[in-house]
């Protein structure tokens, strides 16, 4: 616990953090609705990008990557948020705390966790081999040995998981090998034979070593959804007996399930966001007759081929759904079976005759049509809620607006209550027009948000009435009391939902 003055205290956990896993802040003591600004700085001395819960970089209006954020606490003055620890260094670190200009700095150290029974070995770079509970680990240097270990156990319950989901035994886990970034890559991949494409990762089930290969200097959630991907290949290969498989077939099941497993574990709405990114992408090339044939997509060779990054996304994003149109509409293993009778000798067209008894091309048409008019119905619901929810807030905007307007017009006593009371009824309106909304569950705190915004700013404009009619200095000063709460609560419901909509990859 560090006391930074003024009754103003910060917790750090945990106490002794390490590279590469997140740290947790509590600042407690605050004037509530005061606005803070943290910023961290790194053992360099340089500000650190400021990472969302959504694994994105925080930018500013110009564009440029932001290294503060601003933010409120609430009526309890604590404020707590967490640092993005996947890319942290080892060493001393500090957060900075702006207060209304007042800038406290506290430190805190990364180290390193200890990891024992550690073996040097040489694969075309040098890596340190460990053995865990699960998988056996290589790791390069760079790479925090706490994400080692939290690697090692998400193989294991991600293993679990498909285990779940597919009604299939997994064998042993495969050897993991972590790179801290694609130099090391290229350089492992040529002493195990591998050619490297645009993969940040792969998988390896022939000659020495095999494993599953990957870089580790991305974000938490490309980092588990990578290593996902990789493993759902070497099961699905395995249920194929080695035979080949159509890549859009391979590629669209390890995409389904890296999105079903990942969901289920931390900062889940950052692998939603590229669910539905994918998802949108896949319909607008399907509506607008830009899809690929799926005859184009076997061949894993000429699928690796692109260099445009537009139609590699797009080959992924229509594997996938090809995928998602395959188990939603004929039954949630299908995509497992037509892998099975593959694996029995069979081609692609009696595999999807045999799951879906269609032909392929009625298969794809079918396909087609179902992508060209999906619509995910948990996002249709929460994209109707706020399609209600926006024009009320925007009435109760332009109500304030019209205040700020009419304090500086000169007019009437007898005008001025008018408006007044016309203001007081208008918000009293939108306040029961938001409560007859039904929010969809995706938008239950967004709606708990706007209803208590609007009856905080039913209470103000009170006030402001009270006081108008009373000329009592106590509404007076109980209304610009609030002032700082107002603002504060108008720009974080407007900022969540636009996070929201965002999430859902909604508008623009």
């Amino acid at each position: 616990m560090f006391d930074l003055g003024g009754g103003i205290f910060l917790s750090v956990t945990p106490e002794d953090p390490f590279a590469g896993r997140d740290v947790s802040f509590v600042l407690s003591g605050l004037t509530p609705w005061q606005p803070v600004t943290v910023s961290f700085i790194d053992p360099q001395g340089v500000a650190a990008a400021w990472i969302t819960a959504d694994d994105l970089r925080l930018v500013g209006r110009d564009g440029a990557v932001a290294t503060s954020f601003l933010m409120y606490p609430t009526a309890s003055g604590q404020l707590d948020w967490d640092r993005y620890g996947i890319q942290d260094e080892a060493g001393a670190w500090s957060v900075d705390i702006d207060l209304d200009g007042s800038v406290s700095s506290t430190t805190y150290t990364l180290g390193e966790l200890h990891l024992g029974g550690q073996e040097p070995v040489s694969v075309g770079a040098e890596l340190t081999r460990n053995s865990g509970s699960g998988s056996t680990v290589y790791y390069s240097d760079l790479v925090p040995t706490a994400l080692v270990v939290d690697l090692q156990e998400y193989l294991s319950d991600s293993a679990l998981l498909l285990e779940r989901r597919t009604g299939t035994e997994m064998g042993q886990l495969p050897d993991l090998y972590l790179l801290a970034n694609r130099d090391v890559m290229d350089q492992v991949g040529a002493a195990t034979g591998v050619d490297l494409g645009f993969e940040d990762g792969y998988y390896k089930s022939f000659g020495t070593r095999p494993g599953i290969y990957m870089r580790t200097d991305l974000l938490t959630t490309e980092v588990r959804r990578l290593l996902v991907h990789e493993y759902v290949h070497l099961v699905f290969d395995d249920l194929a007996n080695q035979r080949s498989l159509p890549a859009w077939l391979a590629e669209g099941l390890s995409r389904y399930y890296e999105f079903d497993i990942v969901l289920s574990g931390p900062r889940a709405n950052a692998t939603l966001l590229r669910k539905y990114s994918a998802s949108d992408l896949a319909r607008t090339a399907a509506q607008s007759d830009g899809l690929f044939s799926l005859a184009t997509l076997e061949s894993q060779s000429d699928w690796n081929s692109p260099i445009d990054q537009d139609q590699l996304s797009l080959q992924y994003a229509e594997a996938y759904m090809a995928v998602r149109y395959l188990n939603e509409t004929y039954g949630p293993l299908s995509g497992k079976e037509a892998v099975v009778d593959i694996g029995l000798g069979f081609g692609l067209s009696h595999a999807i005759e045999t799951v879906t008894g269609l032909n392929f091309d009625t298969f794809e048409s079918e396909f087609r049509r179902w992508l060209g008019k999906w619509e995910d119905p948990v996002r249709a619901s929460i994209a109707e809620y706020l399609a209600s929810l926006e024009p009320i807030l925007a009435d109760q905007e332009a109500i304030l607006d019209q205040r700020t307007n009419d304090l500086s017009t000169r007019m009437t006593a007898s005008e001025a209550a008018i408006r007044r009371v016309s203001r007081l009824t208008s918000t009293e309106a939108l306040v029961d027009r938001t409560q007859s909304l039904s929010p969809p569950e995706g938008a239950l705190e967004l709606h708990q948000e706007a209803e208590e915004y609007l009856g905080r700013v039913l209470v103000w404009l009170n006030l402001e009435f009270q006081y108008a009619d009373t000329v009592d200095d106590f509404y007076l000063v109980a209304g610009n009391a609030m002032i700082p709460e107002i603002n504060a609560r108008g720009l974080l419901l407007q900022r969540n939902m636009s996070d929201l909509q965002f999430l859902l990859h909604l508008g623009e």
